[in-house]
């Protein structure tokens, strides 16, 4: 079973490209989908920007709470540091191309929204 976390500009993105990521990571793989309490914060400091973001954040919100997505609390202050630790463990749904580097670099595996249509978990699924 996978163990998934979602970071911020998964969600961001998806909701921006109007893409059921969460919904077809769940038909694609067995597994739980987390986000992290960090994430929580960057999303709670971003919806004090444009009222596109806040509504973008609002639908994030919303998103987490009708599919039961887990918050797990934050121990590091810097969320990408914190995705990069727990990628021996987690899988990491991230569109950050720098994020994702570090990880693999560490031996952890991420998926992605491809070409603004899909998620590409060819590192979870082959």
């Amino acid at each position: 079973m996978s163990k998934i976390i979602l970071d911020t500009n998964f969600l961001l993105t998806m909701v921006r490209y109007k893409i059921h990521a969460v919904q077809e990571i769940k038909e694609r793989v067995n597994g739980e989908i987390f986000v992290l309490s960090g994430t929580i914060g960057e999303l709670d400091g971003l919806s004090k920007g444009s009222k596109k973001i806040k509504n973008e954040v609002a639908i994030v919100r919303e998103i987490i709470k009708k599919n039961n997505i887990r918050v797990i609390e934050s121990k590091v202050e810097n969320v990408d540091n914190e995705l990069v630790e727990k990628s021996n463990e987690f899988v990491i749904a991230t569109n950050d191309k720098k994020l994702r580097e570090k990880i693999r670099q560490t031996g952890g595996k991420s998926v992605y929204i491809k070409k603004l249509a899909m998620v590409d978990m060819s590192e979870i699924t082959d």
